[in-house]
């Protein structure tokens, strides 16, 4: 006698394709776990990127500031060197000396003088 078999699986075999279908499922889903973190593995790098270039440029700012702090404070300290005078002011000083006066600012003009009936003399 020969057996016929059924067209329907054996118990065995749908068990296995139920496992496999569940196991498909489960990779499914950490595949999508998976780009998930990617994501925001790419965007949190795209962050810190910002982040370090930002701090970057805000600390060659610091360096720049400092710096001009620091020019500046030497040119505070620095003496000032006089210029020697020119030709014309020598001549200029050297007239005040016959003249007897060395002061530029004060010049040699009538002088007043209030008598005590507030009138103005000269």
């Amino acid at each position: 006698m020969a057996k016929t078999t059924s067209a329907k699986p054996s118990a065995s075999a749908e068990e296995a394709l139920k496992g496999q279908k569940k196991q498909a499922r489960r990779e499914t889903k950490l595949m999508l776990e998976i780009e998930e973190a990617n994501k925001d593995l790419k965007k949190a790098q795209k962050k810190q990127a910002k982040a370090q270039a930002s701090l970057e440029a805000r600390n060659t700012s610091l360096h720049t500031l400092e710096a001009k702090l620091a020019e500046l404070r030497a040119q505070s300290l620095e003496p000032e060197i006089a210029a020697p005078p020119d030709r014309a002011e020598l001549e200029r000083q050297q007239e005040q000396a016959e003249m007897g006066t060395n002061r530029p600012h004060l010049k040699q003009g009538p002088r007043l003088s209030l008598a005590k009936s507030n009138t103005i003399q000269w």
